[in-house]
């Protein structure tokens, strides 16, 4: 039995069932620590405590560690040698970067048990053998599981030896030119984009930066609402003067992206937080808000997570302060933000991305 509150889906639904065979397989693991990474929907974390399992969890989402910690507790945003010390079996949701896959395969055979297994989850829709090679990397066993709820899992095992201190390609590296300004980019596996320059993100800048300067004025407060790897956050730290900027993202792989990116640049004075939306910010407390928000959710598409920034966005906002915005042109988010933000105005497109400017009423 798992918890109403937290339902299992498909994937869960896999898991639990390759959970259990592996169990009835081989006893030793249900005493073994197992480390359940980025739980989806509550329902292993749930299944785990209620199995009094010797259990750790790790979350890179600060929504979902709230959302969850009435079962978890506080739980650690990323993986570490602590976190893994020990650990016989970790459970986990494939996400769409295979560099996240990279990154966790690494972390795994280099700091949990000899005899580790991991599994990793995801609708058969959604795997492919790329994410086999990247496994097969650093482990000798790499098979996949039988088939259930139209998910699989798949199970690597006998970690081959590493070196080093972090995974060798972590974080990744790139540089670019924006709006004028050179800039060093910083990525771990599961931040959005990786360490490139989001094209969207590209044509915002240049537009603000030829047309909006008065939105930065010396005293003000900006934010960059979902940070990513921080490109931003380093150009308006770059480019303006005397302005509080601070970048917040609700994943704790894009604050590390966006701390690494800062740090690459020499930028000190932007304040970083790990947060859900801007539930930390107080109600009109700020000038400016920057936002490219994006429209995927884990392997699903969804206008969700969009329309909840937007309305945080308006809270945060001082009477009279701008949302600045940029968003695929087939999303069509024009009436929301008019609606939930205030009077917004299209400032340009080009064949793939629009650029509106919103303001608080």
């Amino acid at each position: 039995m798992t918890n109403e509150l937290f339902a299992p889906d498909n994937v869960d639904r896999m898991l639990l069932r390759v959970l259990e065979e592996t169990f009835v397989a081989e006893p030793w693991r249900k005493t073994a620590p197992i480390v359940v990474i980025n739980d989806a929907t509550g329902a292993l974390s749930d299944w785990a405590v209620k199995h009094d399992l010797d259990v750790r969890f790790v979350q890179d989402s600060a929504a979902l560690g709230a959302a969850q910690a009435p079962v978890t507790g506080t739980v650690a945003t990323s993986l570490s040698p602590e976190a893994l010390n020990g650990a016989a079996t970790v459970v986990y949701r494939l996400a769409r970067p295979l560099e996240a896959l990279e990154e966790l395969a690494w972390q795994v055979a280099a700091w949990a048990d000899p005899r580790v297994l991991l599994l990793a989850g995801q609708l058969q829709r959604h795997l492919n053998f790329s994410m086999n090679n990247v496994l097969a990397a650093v482990f000798e066993d790499v098979s996949a599981s039988r088939g259930y709820h139209k998910a699989r899992a798949l199970r690597a095992a006998s970690p081959k030896p590493v070196i080093g201190h972090g995974p060798p390609r972590m974080p990744r590296k790139n540089s670019v030119t924006i709006a004028s300004a050179s800039l060093e980019l910083r990525a771990f596996g599961l931040t959005f984009g990786a360490a490139k320059l989001d094209p969207g993100t590209r044509f915002l800048l240049e537009t603000l930066f030829t047309q909006a300067v008065d939105s930065f004025a010396a005293g003000s407060t900006a934010v960059d609402l979902g940070c990513g790897n921080g490109t931003i956050a380093a150009v308006l730290a770059k480019k303006t003067r005397d302005v509080a900027i601070v970048a917040t993202d609700d994943s704790a792989s894009a604050v590390r992206s966006t701390l690494a990116t800062l740090a690459a640049n020499n930028i000190d004075d932007v304040d970083v937080l790990h947060q859900s939306g801007l539930v930390t910010l107080g109600d009109a407390s700020v000038d400016t808000i920057v936002l490219n928000p994006t429209f995927q959710d884990g392997t699903e598409i969804t206008g969700d997570i969009a329309q909840f920034l937007f309305s945080e966005a308006a809270r945060v906002l001082k009477p009279g302060g701008i949302l600045w915005t940029v968003f695929n042109a087939s999303r069509g988010y024009r009436k929301s933000l008019t609606k939930l933000v205030g009077p917004t105005e299209q400032i340009t497109r080009n064949q793939r991305f629009i650029i509106t400017r919103s303001q608080k009423v």
